[in-house]
Parts: structure tokens; C-alpha cells; sequence
């Protein structure tokens, strides 16, 4: 990437890349979308009925063949709802309980992990009986919607990585899809050349060599895909005859892109700075998902009843999303470090892209230059105003686990003063406290335990006080101390002071030049403020 946001933040990136992330390719029989040509088919295959029988004879082939598969190398099926699957959680359950079982394997081979069953409501066509003008009964088959049995044959690719996947609806007219993952085809690649690297999720956060990736990325073109989908077609999709399994001519599929995401990841070298930079980005700029903005990022005319953004939490982490005709882009922080711009392409005729698998390549230059344009508006951030520390979050209420708010503490509260003042005595240092401890302590200034862990609560949240693992002890974290102690020195020797002093009357009637005071008492506002943003900003 070459935009104006790594230009003016490159001191503070480690390294970054843009490649493929979920693509998912759509399978058609084309000429089947025409009833007609269903009936031409099924006549060509011996069948001159049109009713439900013969299309099951199809279907139960299948099935045969795919059990065949399956106990010929020892493959598990599962059927989904009997698991107690959800939506959209079959990639995940795999990756939990079945892709460890592969890892002792060499990665260069193709092995299936299981295949998973389930009903789904798809577009099929089924025969009814009507009765003619003349008062004959005959079958017609009508297209409809209704569930169909589903293969999800979950497996890992010699070249894509893995786990990716084949469905195949068992009915006619064989709707099929593959899965696959960008990083996992990097990962495989990598591995293959020996360069070192370290993944968290589905990024990349440490690469050896990390100029390597973006040459991978460019070898993930549609030739590849399409010939990986023969192979894995030419060993699923057939249809069981007894002794052979074969497959009719007639029933190739064409392949076209259905999702295809790209993109564009700057890992930073800090976590705290890059924290403060996604708040400024996400508070500014969430007005670019506005019509005649966003469409300047798709170079598209803008259409205002196509466009619309959000904000969602991503990880606990605000995503900022933009709606275009259907496509979207997105930001948000993906690992605390990593700030990830994502352009999601669903409609790529909408884009003026073709939709076929072997253009697949233009997806990828056509979403990083929507990337490119993005980053290059969140480079008008000013670098001066941020810290690479936890400032504000001691300055407005925060989430706890479970999306509660926290205030944020207040040393204008003789309580809280006093708890920051006990917690840095010596010792509590080496063993630690408990509240019992602290209600010992501090009997003057708090009435019940309840007060003193409300206090806690505004600290441990904040990584000030953290309980000791498999303990019932607490603790001052490293990071704790250089707070509560900055706070009680800030408030005892620079606020306290400036505050009594600037309520002394009798000072101000006996100063002689009051402009001097005035003047004097401006540069020492000024040295502390200085004192305490260098006390703030050291570490």
C-alpha cells in the first residue's frame, strides 16, 4: 500500500499488507434455470414422467455416492440440528473439534475434516398435478422454495489452506458454493518457502518477510480457484450406479463470485497509540458513509436510497460500516494493534465488475483502491494530540465485561482520594489486599465494604487493581502505581496549592501591580501544565 495514512504514521507502523479474506464462489447449472430444459434433460436420461419420483431418483444417487465417499475414507457426518448447530456457526464448530485432529498431517495434502448435514429453504423446482382445459390430469413441474437436504463437506486444500468448503444441494438444479480464506492460501504459501510468521485470528501480525505477502496475494487468481473447484466437484459430485459412480455432461456447473472480501491490514508497533488513533478516526470521519462521499470511495455516481452507515461493536471494538448498492466497507480495530480496512463486494455488477470466477483478480485491485481511498481521509488526523498512554480512560465511564458503565474516578471525593493513598502503601505491595482489609483501614471515610468495592470497581476495569489468579487476593498492577501515584501528587502538590491560593483574597488587596501577579501567576499555570503532560506522557 502507498497511501497518505502510512506515509504520515509510518514511524509508528510495523509492516502492512492487502490480500483476500472470505471469498465465497456461487456454483449454476445455467440451462437449468429454464424448466424446459429440466424436462429436455430428464428426457435424454431415459425419463418421460414428470413428477417427484424421478427428481428423487437423482437426489438418492447422490446421497449414495457422498456415504460412499464418506466410509471409504472413514470421513464423520453430521447432521446439524442433531449437534445442536446455529446459523452461521458450522466453520467454527469444525475448527474447534476437527481441524486439531489433522494437524499432525502434512499441510500439502487434501483431506477432508467431516461433512455436516442440514436443511436449508433454496430455490428448486417440484411437480404438481393439473388438470388440463379439456379435463385431463397431467404433471407439471413449477419452480418453488422449499428446504433441501444440504452437504457442507468441509475440507483442507493442498493450495488454498484450510478449512474451507463445498456445498451441494442434493436437488435439482444443484445449486453448489465453495469457501475459502485469503490468509489461510498466504499461510499455505508461506510454510511452503520457510518464511517465519505469527497469526492471531485470521491476520497476520509478525511476518519475517512480510514484502512476501503482497506477492502471494497476486498468485490467488481464478484459473487457481476454478481448478481446485473441479477437483473437489470431480470427487463429490457424482451420482452412484451400483458397482461406478458417474456424472452426466449435462451437469456442469459455471462458477461466479458471490462474496469477496479484500483487505487492507497496518499492524502498528504500539497498541496504546493505535487505540487513541482508531477513536479520533472513528469520531471523525463517520460522516464519509454519506451519499456523494461514499460514492467517491466506489467511483460510482451516488444514489441516496444506497447508501447508509453504522456502528457495531466488532470484538468489544467499534466498527464503523458503510452501505453502498449492497457492498460495504468497513474499519475497525481487529486485534488492538491492527487496524483493518475491509471492502466486502456482494453486487459486483452494481461496481461494473464481471462476475465470473476467473476475474477474480479485479476484485482485488478494484477493493484496495476502495481501501486506498478510505485510508488516504483518515490521514488528516493530528499526530500531536496523541499519547501513547491510557489518559482518557480515567476521564469518562468505560465497559466492563458485561457492557456495563463504569464511571470514571473522581479525586474530588475525599473517599477516593484517601483509598488512592492507602493502596500505595508498601504493604500491599507484596501480598497483596483484600476489601476486608481496606475496610479495616479506612473506617473514617467509608460506611460499608459495598463503597469500598463500587471504588475498586472504577480501578480494576481500568487496569489499575487486578485479583491475583486463583486467589482471593488483589493488586496493584505496574501501570497502577505510576497512575495512583502521578494522581496523588498531582493533587496534593500542584492542584491543592494553585486552588487555596488562588481563593486568598487578602494576597490579591495587598498586591501592589496586580498585572505582575497576574502575569507571574499565568507562566507558573503554564510550567505545571507543561510538568504534568510530561509526567502523563512518560512511562
Amino acid at each position: 500500500m502507498n497511501n497518505e495514512f502510512v506515509k504520515q504514521f509510518e514511524n509508528n507502523i510495523k509492516f502492512n499488507y492487502t490480500c483476500f479474506d472470505r471469498v465465497i464462489i456461487k456454483g449454476y447449472i445455467l440451462k437449468f434455470f429454464s424448466i424446459g430444459v429440466i424436462v429436455n434433460f430428464l428426457k435424454s436420461m431415459g425419463f418421460s414422467k414428470r413428477h417427484n419420483g424421478v427428481l428423487r431418483i437423482f437426489t438418492d444417487q447422490l446421497n449414495d455416492h457422498i456415504q460412499k465417499e464418506a466410509k471409504k475414507d472413514n470421513i464423520p457426518i453430521k447432521w446439524w440440528p442433531a449437534i445442536g448447530g446455529k446459523n452461521g456457526a458450522k466453520l467454527k464448530y469444525v475448527e474447534k473439534y476437527f481441524n486439531k485432529r489433522y494437524k499432525p498431517l502434512k499441510k500439502s495434502t487434501d483431506h477432508v475434516f467431516c461433512i455436516i448435514t442440514d436443511k436449508e429453504p433454496v430455490q428448486t423446482i417440484s411437480s404438481k398435478e393439473v388438470r388440463s382445459i379439456k379435463g385431463r390430469l397431467y404433471n407439471k413441474f413449477y419452480k418453488v422454495r422449499k428446504p433441501v437436504k444440504q452437504y457442507y463437506i468441509y475440507f483442507h486444500d493442498s493450495v488454498l489452506g484450510g478449512p474451507c468448503y463445498l456445498k451441494i444441494s442434493s436437488y435439482l438444479p444443484f445449486h453448489c458454493e465453495l469457501y475459502f480464506n485469503g490468509h489461510n492460501f498466504i499461510k499455505q504459501k508461506l510454510d511452503e518457502i520457510g518464511v517465519k510468521y505469527r497469526m492471531k485470528e485470521n491476520a497476520f501480525v509478525d511476518v519475517s518477510e512480510p514484502e512476501i505477502i503482497e506477492n502471494i496475494a497476486k498468485e490467488l487468481d481464478g484459473r487457481l480457484i476454478n481448478d481446485r473447484i473441479n477437483y473437489w466437484m470431480d470427487r463429490f459430485f457424482k451420482f452412484d450406479k451400483g458397482k461406478y459412480s458417474t456424472r452426466s455432461k449435462y451437469l456442469q456447473h459455471d462458477w461466479y463470485v458471490g462474496q469477496a472480501e479484500i483487505c487492507s491490514n497496518v499492524v502498528f508497533k504500539s497498541s496504546k497509540f493505535f487505540t487513541s488513533l482508531i477513536e479520533r478516526i472513528l469520531d471523525k470521519f463517520s460522516r464519509i458513509g454519506l451519499p456523494d462521499s461514499i460514492s467517491k470511495i466506489f467511483s460510482k455516481r451516488p444514489r441516496r436510497s444506497e447508501s447508509k452507515t453504522f456502528v457495531r461493536l466488532y470484538d468489544n471494538n467499534a466498527c464503523l460500516k458503510h452501505w453502498f448498492r449492497r457492498n460495504s466497507i468497513k474499519q475497525y480495530n481487529k486485534q488492538g494493534y491492527l487496524f483493518r480496512t475491509e471492502t466486502t463486494i456482494n453486487n459486483p455488477k452494481s461496481l461494473g465488475l464481471k462476475k465470473s470466477v476467473l476475474y477474480l483478480q479485479s476484485y482485488l485491485w478494484f477493493g484496495l483502491a476502495c481501501n486506498e481511498k478510505l485510508l488516504d481521509c483518515c490521514a488528516n488526523v493530528d499526530i500531536s494530540t496523541i499519547a501513547d498512554e491510557k489518559v482518557e480512560i480515567f476521564n469518562k465511564p468505560v465497559l466492563d465485561q458485561r457492557f456495563r458503565k463504569i464511571s470514571a474516578p473522581d479525586l474530588r471525593k475525599d473517599r477516593q482520594y484517601h483509598l488512592y493513598d492507602e493502596l500505595l502503601k508498601a504493604k500491599y505491595k507484596s501480598f497483596g489486599f483484600k476489601t476486608s482489609d481496606l475496610a479495616k483501614s479506612m473506617k473514617e471515610h467509608f460506611q460499608n465494604p459495598g463503597q469500598i468495592r463500587y471504588e475498586l470497581k472504577k480501578l480494576i476495569v481500568r487496569g489499575v487493581v487486578k485479583k491475583k489468579k486463583n486467589k482471593s487476593f488483589y493488586e496493584v498492577t505496574g501501570f497502577g502505581w505510576k497512575y495512583l501515584f502521578l494522581s496523588i501528587s498531582s493533587k496534593r502538590y500542584f492542584e491543592n496549592p494553585m486552588i487555596s491560593k488562588s481563593l486568598k483574597n487578602d494576597i490579591q488587596k495587598s498586591c501592589v501591580q496586580p498585572s505582575k501577579f497576574e502575569e507571574a501567576y499565568r507562566n507558573i499555570n503554564d510550567g505545571l501544565n507543561t510538568i504534568t503532560q510530561q509526567l502523563a506522557l512518560s512511562k
